[in-house]
């Protein structure tokens, strides 16, 4: 069953919200999208579809747009029903493909995650695509070299195009006195000459057509025919072979079509999305929270065809009080306030965002129905009330707990008294079939109702009568009041006039409007009090945002002296690895003093570099031998194999290593590793590993770990080592390489054997 029927769209004007989201669509596809977009009864799905919105408004804020999206079902019949294409209307088809292989590749992101299951439902129509392009130039002709076939046939046109030309140019060059005008033109697809007229009897020719004055003649020279036949054979042919062509790119598009027609479904969501994102985006909208049970809470809600006029509305229902009747003066804004609460339901159940707080909570209705406006069937002879009543039966017929109803003006239309009665007896009935309901009238006795009843709301329209005109502000807990004596004294009616109207009151009823009167005046400054605590709120908010920024803007000051601090140690490290290169040339090649001063030398920069290095502090942790232990860095597992002073020997995967027990931690469980095979020991020397863990840094950090690492190991005197960078994307490890590549003393590199990490491990042997 439809959650609206059509009398509750119309009276909700909801067709006229889905028009000014269609606005936002980026193609004719995506509008047709949001015209058809019907409200769903199942929160599943509105929630699934809220989060598709929510993706394609982060899509939207880094720069989205679905450009090039066309209807192609049009071109798709016709290609089914002729057999045959214009050129243009294939072309239409590949821009249709490329801008779908657009949207797919920008919305295929980690970021996007429905988003991205969605466009991979795409197909795959490069193949397709490929042809038109190849066959099909930017102008929509079918290209001279599309096929071998077409490409020779073209050349053999323009050879014989340039051989007929040469020959008539020498024709007319012979018989100048007879030529007309001493141009090649072209009649009935053949080449001709303009001939004075009664040229044919003097030499031979064929006449294709003859100008309006009689005197030209355009001719074909008799030497000329069979060229010229020729001529017109091949562009015969040439037509036959574009034909043919299209005929083939037609064949391909029909096996296409399924895929190509569930493509367009798809892009016309993606559009729908981007307008719904784009509306939100323009109108300050929201995604609510919603629920399959609770109450209705709207929140500063605009109402979407106000605009910049509406004033927000405040408003809650159920929980426990699930009947709100809304009363007070007429054009007080009480059929906006019930349309707002209608409209919003149904535009959430769709899955468009709503112009409101974040705070707004929507309940999900299966039904929604209601009676607003003014209603009179001709044709049925029915009055005003009469369609009115007609439509309240089949609400009442309908309603149930699971239904949202909204009735507007409830009781009007006939004699008060008797509208009244019915009034209560509708509110009384809706009460028992439990829907949820929001109610506006002026009558008294309704009014009274919903002020004694424990289960209905009593609502009001804020009303100034300072300035005799409503605030369009619910009052939630105070009944309105009609205002219609104080407003009219104001206006200048007779005082006596209006104490003769107060005298037809009884005392009660005059008691009650002063009642009223009091607690709306009490409500009004109650919302004045809290409209300016809200505002201190929000300093008190300012200025704790404004002492977040200066504290993230101090942190950036100590970053950046920092980083100052860091480049200035690489450009000292930097120095340093162009010395040692050199020294260790000179150790190599120079003479025994020279060598002896090198290697003084770089002893005397590897103590610089251990300087250099960011010390470990704290208190040396203790541990025993065979204690499960855990890296800080990297969380590795680990048990230690020796203890020797203040360094400890950590068995990891079967490999051993000698390390500060500063970067170990005691892992949670007592239990120690499984010992593995003898392995070859992993040896630590002037306090470098030949293992160094670059896995899960960013591409700098990991390059600058690389940099000093391998200036460690080639001072220590080890000439291999193994960089542990995992496998990943491949993009660190690549970039790694790289950088090898560039290192003179690095003799060569390549990846570990599977048994020792296969892609995950590049092995370095220097010089």
């Amino acid at each position: 069953m439809e959650v609206a029927n059509e009398r509750t769209l119309r009276d909700l004007e909801y067709r006229k919200v889905l028009e000014i989201v269609a606005s936002h669509a980026a193609s004719p596809l995506g509008r047709e999208a949001v015209l058809s977009l019907e409200p769903s009864p199942e929160l599943s799905p509105i929630k699934a579809e809220y989060q598709l919105v929510e993706e394609m408004q982060e899509a939207v804020r880094r720069g989205f747009v679905p450009g090039g999206i066309t209807d192609i079902r049009p071109i798709l019949e016709e290609a089914r029903e002729h057999g045959d294409l214009d050129p243009e209307k294939l072309l239409d088809v590949a821009d249709f493909i490329e801008a779908a292989m657009r949207v797919r590749m920008e919305l295929s992101s980690p970021r996007y995650h429905k988003l991205s299951r969605l466009v991979e439902k795409l197909s795959d129509q490069r193949a397709l695509l490929a042809s038109i392009r190849r066959m099909i130039d930017e102008h929509g002709r079918i290209r001279e070299d599309a096929t071998p076939t077409l490409r020779l046939l073209h050349r053999q046109r323009r050879e014989l195009i340039r051989a007929l030309t040469k020959h008539l140019r020498s024709f007319i060059d012979r018989h100048r006195e007879l030529v007309q005008d001493p141009v090649i033109t072209q009649r009935g697809g053949r080449l001709v000459v303009p001939m004075k007229s009664g040229a044919q009897g003097l030499v031979e020719l064929v006449v294709h057509d003859t100008s309006a004055t009689g005197q030209t003649v355009f001719a074909e020279p008799a030497s000329a025919v069979r060229d010229n036949n020729r001529l017109r054979e091949l562009e015969d042919e040439i037509e036959r072979e574009v034909r043919r062509i299209r005929v083939e790119l037609v064949a391909q598009l029909h096996d296409e079509e399924r895929d190509l027609l569930r493509d367009t479904e798809i892009l016309a969501r993606i559009d729908s999305l981007f307008a719904r994102a784009r509306y939100a985006e323009k109108e300050r909208a929201v995604v609510p929270a919603l629920t399959e049970r609770g109450p209705v809470e709207l929140v500063e809600a605009r109402h979407p065809l106000l605009g910049e006029r509406a004033v927000p509305i405040t408003i809650s229902i159920g929980d426990p009080q699930r009947v709100v009747v809304i009363t007070g003066p007429n054009t007080g804004g009480k059929t906006v306030t019930l349309k707002t609460i209608g409209l919003f339901t149904l535009m959430a159940q769709a899955g468009i965002p709503l112009p409101a707080s974040p705070r707004t909570r929507l309940r999900v209705f299966k039904k929604v129905r209601s009676d607003i406006g003014e209603e009179q069937s001709i044709e049925q002879s029915l009055s005003t009330f009469s369609s009115h009543m007609r439509n309240i039966v089949g609400i009442l017929r309908d309603a149930d707990p699971e239904s949202l109803v909204i009735l507007d003006e409830l009781g009007a239309g006939t004699d008060p008294q008797e509208g009244a009665a019915l009034g209560l007896a509708i509110l009384e009935y809706l009460i028992g079939s439990g829907p949820t309901v929001a109610v506006a009238t002026h009558l008294t006795p309704l009014k009274n109702f919903a002020i004694m009843h424990p289960e209905v709301k009593s609502c009001s329209m804020e009303f100034d009568l300072e300035t005799l005109s409503p605030t369009y502000r619910v009052l939630e807990g105070v009944p309105g009041s009609s205002c219609a004596l104080i407003v009219a004294e104001r206006l200048g009616l007779s005082p006596e006039i209006v104490e003769w109207a107060k005298g037809k009151f009884t005392a009660g009823e005059v008691k009650a409007e002063e009642i009223i009167r009091a607690l709306m005046e009490e409500r009004s400054k109650l919302e004045q009090a809290r409209r300016k605590a809200e505002e201190e709120l929000s300093r008190a908010k300012h200025l704790r945002e404004e002492y977040e920024r200066k504290l993230e803007r101090l942190k950036d000051r100590r970053k950046a002296e920092l980083g100052r601090e860091l480049a200035r140690l690489e450009e000292e490290l930097r120095r340093a690895k162009r010395e040692i290169e050199r020294l260790i040339s000179v150790a190599k090649e120079g003479d025994l003093s020279s060598r002896r001063a090198a290697l003084k030398r770089l002893e005397e920069l590897s103590a610089r570099l251990e300087t250099l290095s960011p010390r470990k502090t704290g208190p040396v942790p203790k541990f025993e031998v065979g204690q499960t232990v855990r890296f800080r860095t990297t969380k590795a597992l680990g048990v230690v194999r020796a203890v020797d002073g203040d360094r400890v020997e950590v068995e990891v995967k079967g490999k051993r290593i000698w390390l500060d027990p500063r970067e170990l931690e005691p892992a949670r469980t007592a239990r120690p590793a499984p010992t593995s095979p003898p392995q070859p020991e992993v040896k630590v020397k002037g306090g470098v590993d030949i293992e160094l863990y670059v896995h899960g840094m960013k591409v700098a950090d990991a390059l600058r770990e690389v940099e000093g690492w391998l200036d460690k190991l080639l001072l220590s005197g080890f000439h291999v080592g193994h960089i542990i960078h995992g496998k990943g994307t491949g993009t660190l490890r690549q970039a790694i390489h790289e950088y090898l590549k560039g290192v003179p003393f690095v003799k060569r590199f390549y990846l570990a054997p599977p048994e020792e990490g296969g892609e995950g491990v590049t092995i370095v042997e220097l010089e």
